[in-house]
């Protein structure tokens, strides 16, 4: 890869790990796990023959490791185990859309019979709408891929294997990055979870929690809740997609831009989402970190846009097939998922971004200036009185 200065920093060579002193060529695997080989057919073999995805390799001719698409003996190994991959989540794509689907047959004839023939009960029915969620989830997404996959033909096409080795090397240098804001997230996510689990005795936690600290709206909605509501959630589905998501977004966003920005986003986001949800959806309770999340998703859309040469564009396009995922569950889950405060929060995430940060032709992340840090510090402190407000209120 490049050693320029001029080059982003994951794409520099020192900015990956020193190969092992163990073995002449050598890979290693997503759990860490160092396998020396003697030479580069060893390796080959080697690579084929493990269950698990490879991270890195080692060759003579390199001080640093390497991401496997970079050796051009390796590729139609590399080219082999994807295609089995894919083979295997057509197959599991398959069985899910028939399970999903028959689900989905089920939930919407229930309705149809229940609301004694009328269409609009089918169309408004949650468990239609979370079936298609899950059918399109587990089914549909992993066959389409799966299917992608299989169509290309990649062989020695120089301009494939460039964007594959981007984002290879993209990836797994943000992986490597330390991210303690975006733990911190987490741990507040976690812990209004774990509370909220207690409390509700079970794997819905719409109750007692959700009229203790959820939004709830009115003429008179208390300001509080804007703060609180973020922190909650409606059942144990709905936590662990937002956790997920929020694990990816914020470390992408905390190791490009800075920690200040990842937390200011955030809160400002909830909020946005927050006063969009109580805007256009007046009479519905809302809980969730999702306004939060697309907060930071859309802005690191448009941060990654101003800084185009500090991210491979095949990651970017991942950010906007992102978006339209969520749009198209928003329109399945209509009738539940907060469309109102989801697109608050984009916005504003979007916004964010457009007035702090300028377009640059540089490669490198933009420093994190002292009113950057006294504005995120403040930010996080109001997060975290908000998460104990929440825990008092759902307590008492």
């Amino acid at each position: 890869m490049q050693d320029s200065q001029d080059a982003p920093v994951w794409a520099q060579s020192e900015s990956f790990p020193a190969k092992p002193d163990t073995g002449v060529f050598g890979f290693v695997d997503v759990k860490g796990n160092a396998s020396p080989c003697e030479n580069l057919d060893d390796l080959s073999k080697a690579i084929e023959s493990s269950k698990l995805g490879i991270e890195y390799v080692w060759t003579p001719e390199h001080v640093h490791l390497l991401v496997p698409e970079e050796l051009d003996e390796l590729r139609p190994v590399l080219v082999k185990r994807q295609q089995s991959w894919a083979r295997q989540d057509i197959q599991d794509g398959q069985r899910m859309t028939v399970l999903f689907g028959a689900v989905l047959v089920w939930a919407g004839y229930s309705a149809f019979t229940n609301g004694h023939g009328h269409w609009r009960a089918v169309w408004e029915n949650p468990t239609l709408g979370i079936s298609a969620i899950l059918l399109l989830i587990f089914g549909l997404i992993p066959w389409y891929e799966g299917w992608k996959v299989l169509r290309k033909k990649p062989g020695s096409d120089p301009e494939y294997w460039s964007k594959e080795i981007g984002e290879a090397r993209f990836d797994s240098w943000i992986s490597r990055q330390k991210a303690p804001v975006c733990y911190g997230l987490l741990a507040i996510m976690l812990l209004t979870g774990v509370v909220q689990y207690f409390i509700e005795g079970g794997l819905t936690w719409g109750g007692k929690s959700l009229r203790g600290a959820g939004l709830l709206k009115g003429e008179n909605i208390e300001w509080w809740r804007y703060f609180t509501a973020p922190l909650l959630h409606g059942h144990l589905v709905h936590w662990v997609m937002n956790f997920a998501a929020l694990k990816y977004l914020a470390r992408r966003a905390e190791v490009l831009s800075g920690w200040p920005h990842v937390v200011i986003v955030f809160l400002l986001s909830s909020l946005v989402g927050g006063v969009a949800s109580a805007t256009f959806l007046p009479e519905a309770p809302s809980v969730g970190a999702s306004g939060g999340i697309l907060g930071i998703l859309g802005f690191l859309l448009v941060f990654e846009t101003l800084h185009f040469k500090l991210v491979p564009r095949t990651s970017r396009r991942r950010l906007l097939a992102g978006v339209g995922l969520v749009a198209l569950m928003g329109i399945l889950g209509f009738s539940f998922v907060d469309n109102a405060a989801h697109a608050g929060g984009l916005f504003a995430g979007m916004v964010y971004a457009g007035l702090v940060f300028p377009p640059t032709k540089s490669p490198d992340r933009p420093r994190v200036l002292l009113r950057d840090k006294l504005v995120g510090l403040l930010a996080a402190a109001i997060l975290v009185a908000s998460a104990a407000l929440c825990i008092l209120k759902i307590s008492a």
